[in-house]
């Protein structure tokens, strides 16, 4: 069933249930990230980090409004440095010239992602002890109000990711010996209300290798991190919406257009962790807060790949009164 007509149906249902007097529930609603259009630029991220975090190198800006950008660039361990290496191009990009370039485009207040993994490896395999990483971040809990840290909680009514994205370039460059899969995903940082408990949230948005499943485990990083990845079908809503329709990649200048409600999601990944004794008690979604987000490649294929992105936003809704 077509997505217009799906719309038309639910349209229709609402319209014959406000007739008998059916209310949808008010909600007070709170968008819980700052700059959804990416119009002041970034903070560009160090190639390692220090004590978990990145140094901030410069920022990457293109209006003149004295305005602290509210995204950073994270680069981790992708061959060279995007500040101290970044060849002069036009104002809205930045780019290395040989893995990572970011680029703005005002008109259509989009993103456009570029990591060449081909050019991390230089023609070796891809190994796991090189993973590339090209993230646009945001950690915006800290700095929230006391009135809106409420809507950062999992326990709101609805968590609903929006997001446009289309992949307008792929080269396959794959060395048959190695780990070969190019992933774009955003990442939602589940902070529990402990300072302790910690989930990596994730939305599969790409990956090279076709549709993807649900993913539950433990941090293969070496912490004591979880990591849960909502399903390909489950992000699109149809597999034939994704940017893998046939199992392959599809270079496409139309955007796909994702509205997700994560609540349901979350809930499963708890349901899951009890079930599986993986935190030591019981939890519910009261005990996590989204600490922040973050959306990008993580790469480690010899692959060339172009994203573009637009209107990321996750909009918390929770009951008035």
């Amino acid at each position: 069933m077509l997505p217009g007509m799906i719309a038309r149906i639910l349209s229709f249902v609402a319209a014959m249930l406000a007739v008998f007097g059916f209310r949808p529930a008010p909600y007070e609603t709170r968008p819980l990230f700052a700059d959804a259009g990416f119009a002041n630029g970034f903070t560009v991220m160090s190639m390692q980090t220090l004590n978990g975090s990145g140094v901030p190198l410069g920022n990457f800006t293109y209006n003149t409004l004295p305005v602290q950008p509210s995204w950073k660039i994270a680069q981790w361990n992708s061959g060279y440095c995007l500040w101290a290496e970044r060849v002069p191009s036009d104002m809205y990009t930045i780019t290395d010239g040989r893995t990572k370039t970011v680029r703005y485009n005002p008109a259509s207040q989009s993103v456009s992602m570029r990591l060449n993994g081909a050019n991390v490896y230089g023609g070796r395999p891809a190994g796991d002890g090189n993973w590339p990483h090209l993230l646009l971040e945001q950690s915006p809990l800290p700095g929230a109000s006391g009135e809106d840290k409420a809507f950062y909680s999992c326990a709101s009514d609805k968590l609903v990711l929006r997001l446009k994205i289309r992949l307008t370039d792929f080269k396959d460059t794959v060395n048959k010996e190695g780990v070969n899969a190019a992933q774009f995903l955003a990442y939602l940082y589940l902070t529990g209300v402990n300072g302790r408990d910690f989930v990596w949230f994730g939305i599969n948005l790409f990956d090279s290798r076709g549709l993807q499943n649900t993913y539950w485990s433990k941090d293969t990083a070496g912490s004591d991190q979880m990591i849960y990845t909502v399903s390909t079908a489950d992000t699109y809503g149809c597999g034939l919406f994704s940017l893998t329709p046939f199992g392959r990649p599809r270079v496409s200048d139309r955007w796909a257009g994702i509205e997700l409600d994560l609540v349901p999601h979350i809930r499963a990944m708890l349901a899951k962790a009890n079930e599986d004794g993986t935190f030591g008690r019981r939890l519910t979604a009261s005990d996590f807060f989204i600490g922040g987000a973050n959306i990008g490649f993580e790469i480690h294929g010899n692959y060339d790949c172009t994203i573009e992105i637009k209107d990321f936003q996750i909009v918390s809704y929770r009951a008035a009164g």
